[in-house]
């Protein structure tokens, strides 16, 4: 190639470089490619909400209702004592959830051990509860959870164990927590959900914070954040 084609090459390359470079900026914000995401800038001292299947987190403005935010779905099973719990106890209390099983040997205990902490700092408030529902239903009936419970150190006034039937406990952690979405089996009977996310649910029922249960600083910044959620309620009244 001579030097008058490299030359003509290279203008060539820069023309064409400069009319999809500089196009791309130039488009308005509405024309650009729609599979790009553009997520939501977080507010200083307030909680997001969540919404959609991948629970996209968002944050309102001033006097904004979270009208399209994801809620705790209705729900009827036994704790430990064998009292029903449904979403109608998460109403105007802040509640932390999680999944587990009596028998896992895996994420749960360490899991159990950072809610432990999280039971001793909550202890002293009536407005916060921990609430974890059994990925085995049919092996942790009320009774077993009651033994599991005292063995370790559970105490039913802040923490529920919920227990039930085993498909609506699966739909609730799939369609609702999004939990393990990944791992469901066409049969039924190898079919299992674990997770090692803790979801923090407000007074209205809706999600406002999704943590690693198995890592102490996930837990700590929930803590914070619990504590940044109850001024919200104080600036609410």
């Amino acid at each position: 190639m001579n030097i008058f084609n490299r030359i003509l090459f290279s203008l060539v390359f820069i023309s064409i470089f400069n009319t999809i470079f500089c196009g791309w900026f130039s488009r308005e914000e509405g024309e650009k490619d729609s599979k790009l995401t553009f997520f939501d800038t977080p507010k200083k001292e307030t909680l997001p909400y969540f919404r959609g299947r991948d629970l996209e987190s968002f944050w309102l403005d001033n006097n904004q209702k979270p009208t399209n935010a994801r809620k705790v779905d209705p729900f009827t099973f036994k704790n430990q004592l064998n009292q029903n719990i449904s979403e109608s106890d998460f109403k105007d209390k802040v509640t932390i959830v999680s999944f587990f099983f009596a028998k896992c040997h895996g994420l749960c205990p360490n899991i159990i051990r950072n809610l432990k902490f999280v039971q001793s700092e909550i202890s002293k408030s009536k407005n916060i509860q921990i609430v974890s529902y059994s990925v085995t239903p049919d092996l942790d009936t009320p009774p077993e959870l009651k033994k599991f419970a005292e063995e370790k150190g559970i105490h039913s006034n802040y923490w529920n164990l919920v227990t039930g039937d085993r498909e609506e406990i699966f739909k609730i952690a799939r369609n609702t927590f999004q939990a393990d979405t990944n791992t469901t089996n066409k049969d039924a009977t190898k079919d299992f959900v674990h997770s090692e996310q803790i979801f923090l649910i407000d007074k209205d029922l809706y999600f406002r914070g999704i943590y690693n249960g198995n890592r102490s600083e996930s837990i700590k910044t929930m803590l914070a954040d619990i504590k940044i959620l109850n001024r919200e309620y104080v600036v609410a009244k």
